[in-house]
């Protein structure tokens, strides 16, 4: 298997160094406008490579005749990549949908899903351009899909998620526009098929994660799921809500606007004030995650439906390790960075087992695929719980 790669930095980077060690994979071509670093293996081919030169770019990915292009940097290049992918006939992978509102005034959903006005010409062309393919989304998605696949009629789909630092100290484990971008966007929810937005950071709710993390106060927060499930799965009701130990900072920064996309004027100057803000904010440093040993991410999803006519509910509950545990590793990986790469790496190494054509989020993957990938989790530390009962 021949990889394209394109961004080297806290996924990309990681991504690149577990794909690196699988057996099926022959080469990894790896494009960024600069490195922080430079594996010295045969496998990794490192470029210095501006990808928005279309025909330079057009050539290369016709040169190295990659498998699969994985965009592992910002989502406002997918479309993009996409559409020389299909002029390559080359199959695609992402981690995330811009949060553009859609133009279009009969749209299902407020945020357009980019990706998918390209599943007709993927699918003509008999390609894979499998988006949202990270943790989360990505993963949780298909944990959905799994725990839906155990019920004969879907209630409520409930998506819970913790980012723990255990410190009021700042630190960006990733791209720093990316997540103001997500901040910044107002929450939806799914309910009896209508959309609706929802206060950002509202309605509290105690969730109960398994140890070493225990009950967490969740809230409302604008995520990629939404937005997708409810196109491949029939369920009345989908919501996401998150903790974030230093919620209150992004409450605040939403509160008064820094994170907003709307020009005003300072002094005879238009500006956006999430762009000031970006500026203004440190990129992540390598290295600085260690100053958290602590940190954690998990999720669990809760399907609530009927079984044989009887209420029941099917949760899935998934851990990544700590912080110190990930830097044992020595991938260079924070909390974040490597629950979303590794579960990147294990979308792509079952790309030949995807039988389906076209566009679609991970939620769509059969139950064969979805297994071969639940298996791999225990094997890179990451504990999975699975709970079916009958709710009180």
């Amino acid at each position: 298997m021949k990889i394209l790669i394109i961004g080297y930095g806290a996924i990309g980077s990681v991504l690149v160094k577990l794909l690196m060690r699988e057996q099926v994979v022959e080469k990894i071509y790896c494009l960024d406008l600069k490195f922080f670093e430079k594996i010295d293996d045969k496998k990794v081919h490192f470029e210095i490579f501006d990808v928005l030169e279309k025909e330079k770019f057009a050539n290369y990915l016709k040169e190295v005749k990659p498998d699969i292009v994985i965009n592992a940097s910002i989502p406002k290049f997918n479309t993009y990549i996409m559409e020389l992918c299909l002029e390559a006939k080359v199959n695609y992978m992402d981690a995330a949908s811009l949060m553009d509102l859609d133009n279009d005034l009969d749209a299902k959903f407020p945020y357009k899903m980019e990706q998918l006005d390209y599943h007709d010409e993927f699918k003509k062309q008999n390609l894979v351009g499998l988006f949202c393919a990270g943790v989360a989304p990505g993963l949780d998605n298909m944990f959905v899909a799994e725990a839906v696949s155990e019920l004969d009629e879907i209630d409520y789909i409930k998506i819970r998620m913790v980012e723990d630092t255990g410190s009021k100290e700042m630190f960006f484990s990733w791209n720093k526009d990316w997540l103001l971008d997500e901040i910044g966007s107002k929450p939806i929810i799914y309910d009896n098929g209508k959309v609706s937005f929802v206060q950002s950071f509202g309605a509290e709710e105690e969730f109960e994660f398994p140890e070493p993390i225990g009950k967490k106060k969740t809230y409302y927060f604008c995520q990629d799921e939404v937005r997708s499930i409810p196109l491949y799965i029939k369920t009345k009701k989908l919501d996401v809500k998150i903790y974030d130990n230093n919620i209150e900072i992004s409450k605040l920064l939403f509160d008064l606007g820094l994170v907003s996309n709307e020009t005003v004027n300072v002094d005879g100057v238009e500006v956006k004030p999430i762009q000031i803000l970006s500026t203004l904010l440190p990129n992540p440093v390598p290295g600085e995650e260690k100053k958290f040993p602590n940190s954690i991410f998990a999720f669990a999803v809760e399907v609530i439906g009927k079984k044989n006519n009887k209420n029941t509910v099917v949760r899935y509950s998934i851990v990544f390790p700590n912080q110190k545990t990930i830097g044992e590793m020595e991938f260079g990986a924070n909390f974040i960075s490597y629950p979303t790469a590794l579960s990147m790496k294990l979308f792509v190494m079952i790309f030949d087992k995807i039988k389906k054509r076209g566009v679609f989020p991970p939620e769509a993957l059969d139950k064969e695929t979805r297994t071969l990938i639940i298996q791999e989790l225990p094997k890179n530390q990451v504990k999975v719980y699975k709970e079916i009962y009958t709710p009180k």
